[in-house]
């Protein structure tokens, strides 16, 4: 625990290091009340939620990600810190304004109270996309993993503290979410404002020479730059060794040349089309990642309605669903995030994805035994294994694209990585749904999601074959170059 102190981060990163471990202990207050498993609880035991409504909370933070196209061309050539707290009030504001569904039907309460989820989860997703751009400026590669890891347990152990107070005092009183929601958008603002404090590191560099190349431009140009690029990227069509490219003012606004959202937005599926097409390993990467992400969504809606539903009073016992749910996954995290991020520094992500595939199947396997028994200490024990599985998620789920990304184009891998992501999201939980509410599958949902994950152990084995075994001293000095550190 000692080495969460900033003095033992190197001096290049501790000021950043001190802002963003200072807001990990404050905003998450509000965020938690935005996760998907205690808002399931809420709304399953408040409203009485069915198992579709269930599904569209479930897949709220994946409706957000489909937004990553809009984040990333909103973000060009603003600075980002002001950018994600812009952001982050918008998320504190809807987790504020679910107090307003007390008056409202039961029913019509539920769909309201699942609307403002999706708000807030939305606008995270923006915060999201742009973070991983913050790190990878902040913090360099060989130690990034360590300290992103301790700042995720951080947040961790804030969003199970939250959970746990939430659900002991829903459990007193389940009308009391009128002032629980406030209070923690209340407290979130101490972290906005911590947040404001981070510097980017080189981004005045950056912004200095977009603006100086914002009259630069051809009617041929197909593909627009990253906020994080110094280099100008070639057009798909370009055989010599002149680039075609655009300016760089912000995508979306007025003077971009009369060009509006909808069209840049285009030119940047455009860009992610290319991506997947030209980087055949990160698109397989992507592909396998889709079907082991797709199970773990998939699981969800299942699992909460099973707990909260028929293991757990339906009307009360707030405190033991959300342990189940969410405290037992979450603390696990905190756990073995620090075992998981030596050995994300070390190794090429394919063979880190390779030792999270183990624990994952084997976490969709107790999942299974549980709701075939209905026994709910199984669905706990289940429980601690997705912790497990989670805490090496979260490295490689914000972290990952990197081992395939020009360091150029860090921010365009993220934001396709995030958009598929949301793609999955959209469509799993309620894939999950139907097939639970087949007679004849019911809780066997839990056998399929685990083949699911077996295919992709499989799939990251055969790419890790030929991965290389850790980070090389080129990858590193091509990386720090790029990126001014």
């Amino acid at each position: 625990m000692l080495r969460f102190r900033t003095r033992h981060q190197p001096y290049m990163v501790r000021l950043s290091y001190r802002r963003e471990i200072r807001s990990a202990l404050t905003y998450p207050l509000a965020a938690a009340l935005a996760e998907g498993a205690f808002t399931g609880v809420v709304a399953t035991k408040y409203f009485h939620a069915s198992p579709i409504l269930l599904a569209v909370i479930t897949a709220a933070p994946m409706f957000g990600n489909i937004m990553a196209l809009l984040w990333a061309e909103l973000a060009k050539s603003r600075r980002m810190v002001p950018f994600v707290n812009t952001l982050q009030l918008g998320v504190v504001t809807a987790i504020a304004a679910v107090a307003l569904t007390k008056p409202l039907p039961e029913a019509v309460g539920g769909w309201a109270f699942a609307g403002l989820i999706i708000l807030a989860r939305v606008l995270a997703s923006g915060i999201i996309t742009i973070r991983a751009s913050i790190w990878r400026h902040n913090y360099p590669r060989q130690v990034r993993g360590q300290i992103i890891g301790r700042i995720t347990m951080t947040a961790t152990a804030v969003l199970a503290l939250a959970t746990f107070l939430g659900a002991w005092w829903l459990d007193r009183d389940p009308a009391a979410y009128v002032f629980l929601y406030p209070m923690a958008a209340a407290l979130g603002l101490v972290g906005i404002w911590q947040f404001s404090g981070i510097r980017v590191r080189g981004e005045g560099k950056l912004l200095k020479a977009q603006r100086a190349r914002q009259l630069i431009s051809t009617p041929n140009a197909d593909l627009a730059q990253t906020a994080e690029s110094e280099v100008l990227n070639y057009s798909p069509e370009a055989k010599s060794a002149t680039p075609d490219v655009r300016p760089l003012t912000p995508a979306l606004s007025p003077e971009y040349r009369g060009e509006g959202a909808i069209a840049s937005i285009r030119r940047f599926v455009g860009e992610a089309r290319q991506i997947l097409r030209d980087d055949r390993r990160f698109r397989v990467y992507q592909w396998w990642q889709f079907m082991n992400g797709a199970a773990f969504m998939m699981m969800v809606p299942p699992t909460v309605f099973l707990v909260s539903r028929d293991l757990t009073d339906p009307r009360k016992e707030y405190l033991l669903a959300t342990i189940v749910l969410q405290i037992i996954p979450m603390v696990t995290s905190i756990i073995f995030t620090q075992l998981w991020s030596p050995l994300f520094d070390r190794v090429h992500i394919t063979v880190f994805r390779v030792a999270q595939g183990f624990v994952s199947t084997t976490a969709q396997l107790v999942l299974l035994a549980g709701a075939l028994t209905g026994q709910l200490w199984v669905i706990a024990a289940a429980q601690f294994v997705v912790g497990v599985s989670n805490a090496a998620g979260n490295l490689a789920w914000n972290l990952g694209h990197n081992d395939f990304a020009p360091p150029e184009k860090a921010g365009s891998y993220m934001a396709v990585h995030v958009m598929l992501t949301g793609l999955r999201g959209f469509i799993a939980p309620f894939i999950g749904v139907a097939l639970f509410k087949l007679a004849f599958v019911g809780n066997w949902v839990f056998a399929v999601t685990a083949a699911m994950c077996f295919a992709a152990l499989c799939g990251f084995y055969s790419m890790a074959r030929n991965a290389p075994a850790r980070m090389t001293e080129e990858r590193v000095a091509e990386m720090t170059r790029a990126t001014g550190r």
